[in-house]
Formats: structure tokens, C-alpha cells, sequence
């Protein structure tokens, strides 16, 4: 199941595929910037996730294997 973060890099990467496929204007470049700055932070957000993620995980196999930490 794909988390939201992924969803939204999703919906994004298909909007400026979309505006790819036209005509080039200005309004067109000011909504790729637009969607470029909105992709990065949905990439950040997810980087984030991932790592709270992994840590999470990580600390619950310490406590099970405490020898773990030491490594």
C-alpha cells in the first residue's frame, strides 16, 4: 500500500508530465516552478517519514536484543 507521501509525488510527477505535453508560456513555466517546489517538499516529507520509520524500528530491536546496540 503506498504511503500518502507517495501518492503525492505521484500526483505531481503525472501534473508536470502533463504540462510537459503542451505548449510552452509563461503560466506554464510559473506552475512547473510551482509543482518543482511542491515536489521537493513532498521528498523531504517522505525522506522524514522513512527515517522516523527506520529509527522507530531500530529502537524496538534494541530493546529486544540489547547486544544490538553495541554493534
Amino acid at each position: 500500500m503506498p504511503s500518502s507521501t507517495d501518492e503525492r509525488i505521484e500526483e505531481i510527477i503525472a501534473e508536470i508530465r502533463k504540462l510537459c505535453g503542451t505548449s510552452f508560456s509563461p503560466d506554464n513555466e510559473t506552475e512547473l516552478r510551482k509543482l518543482a517546489k511542491e515536489l521537493r517538499s513532498a521528498i523531504r516529507q517522505h525522506v522524514r517519514m522513512a527515517t522516523s520509520s527506520l529509527t522507530t524500528k531500530k529502537n524496538a530491536i534494541d530493546q529486544h536484543d540489547p547486544e544490538a546496540e553495541k554493534k
